[in-house]
């Protein structure tokens, strides 16, 4: 049965609908097996920021105001993202903390991923596989897709294509 459980979160509807998904679907596994603990794990993949070599013109901070170089610009971008990601994680964990049942039969880890050179689907796979995943749930579309289609956005339909655990899609 599903021990581990794996969810991208990007603040879009379908990735919280997948999350709502995981927690139910645990909360049910959980109910009905007395062999331990589900972990369910919401990551979120930062991808990276390209930094183009020798282009140096001047940015204005968006912390300071103050003029900053361009490779610090980008520093600050990618700070900025990661905090932004860690407080949306937080936030998610702590809302569905409330919700496990009186036995505690599942955990809720949230974990932060830089691409680092990889597509986002092949992070959130890499990271599935190393943690020995039983299930991924994710969302149809993401921030980047495209609502009004009721279709697959790239990331889900490449982790459905790649992934050697099952993957549970939601719309």
């Amino acid at each position: 049965m599903y021990k581990k459980l794996v969810v991208p979160v990007d603040g879009s509807k379908p990735a919280d609908k997948a999350l709502d998904h995981a927690i139910h679907l645990a909360e049910s596994i959980s109910v009905n097996d007395f062999f331990g603990k589900i972990e369910i794990i919401i990551i979120s993949v930062i991808p990276d920021l390209p930094a183009t070599l020798g282009f140096e013109s001047p940015r204005k901070s968006r912390r300071t105001g103050e003029v900053i170089s361009y490779s610090e610009y980008i520093i600050e971008m990618y700070e900025l993202k990661r905090s932004n990601t860690i407080n949306l994680l937080s936030a998610r964990k702590k809302k569905y903390e409330s919700h496990r049942i009186r036995d505690n039969n599942f955990t809720i880890r949230v974990e932060v991923l830089v691409s680092q050179g990889n597509s986002i689907p092949d992070t959130i796979i890499k990271f599935a596989n190393k943690e020995k995943a039983n299930l991924i749930a994710v969302g149809n579309i993401g921030l980047s897709g495209i609502s009004k289609l009721k279709t697959l956005g790239s990331v889900s339909r490449s982790i459905a294509e790649k992934s050697s655990c099952p993957v549970l899609i939601v719309h």
